[in-house]
């Protein structure tokens, strides 16, 4: 009997353990879905990201792109151009994106000027907003701090996430964060740290690495500038 009663000690004690596990977030290598980024309006209620503490992000203080792997510069107008559509407005803007090839790697340089909402949005958008043989394997957002490199930032769909409206993502100084992106049209965005997150700078750079792209090195590609009419 003492056995037994030890035996069901250890069980339930594993039990607890293993659930507080479960409750801490790793996603250490980027892991993609091919869920599309849904509006605010389609959005059922669900349980929204976990709280932590908002940062504040000036876009102006960031050179931003999105890395894509394995699909093609018109898919990737396409998609920009149907993302600038789809508010519907008549007021509208032209923005620069500069796209530019490194091996089986397509990188788009964001236009200064575009939104945090718009640039976050845009990364998961172009993960998979339809059916198409061109979607790329991989989306990410990476942006470059001018002055502080320790402020870069790596981020991606949340993979664990069904409703493909959140992002996950971390700095370089280690600091994990997530982005809730129907709401993250605030001017310096919703990017939320959490240390509940866990995503490894240094892994996803060597993930990348692996798949073919030395992210140090795309400042200095030769970029072909597109002008895209983008609604308001």
């Amino acid at each position: 009997m003492k056995y037994i009663i030890i035996s069901v000690i250890a069980i339930v004690i594993i039990f607890i353990l293993f659930n507080q596990f479960r409750g801490k977030k790793e996603n250490n290598v980027i892991s993609q879905n091919k869920n599309s980024v849904e509006t605010k309006e389609n959005t059922p209620e669900k349980e929204k990201p976990t709280l932590g503490t908002l940062k504040k992000i000036k876009s102006e203080d960031y050179n931003r792109f999105i890395l894509t792997k394995s699909t093609t510069e018109s898919y990737i107008l396409k998609g920009i151009k149907e993302y600038g559509e789809l508010s519907g407005n008549e007021e509208y803007k032209i923005y620069n994106f500069g796209i530019a090839e490194y091996g089986d790697w397509k990188i788009i340089k964001a236009d200064l000027s575009i939104s945090f909402y718009v640039y976050h949005n845009l990364v998961g958008w172009l993960s998979g907003y339809e059916e198409n043989t061109a979607i790329p394997e991989l989306s990410i957002g990476f942006s470059k701090n001018k002055t502080d490199s320790q402020e870069d930032y790596l981020f991606f769909l949340d993979p664990e996430n069904e409703y493909g409206d959140t992002q996950i993502g971390t700095f370089r100084n280690g600091k994990s964060f997530s982005i809730y992106l129907p709401e993250a049209y605030d001017e310096y965005g919703n990017l939320t740290i959490s240390n509940e997150i866990q995503v490894s700078m240094k892994e996803n750079t060597d993930y990348i690495s692996e798949q073919g792209l030395n992210i140090s090195e795309i400042e200095s590609l030769k970029y072909t500038e597109h002008k895209i009419k983008m609604n308001e």
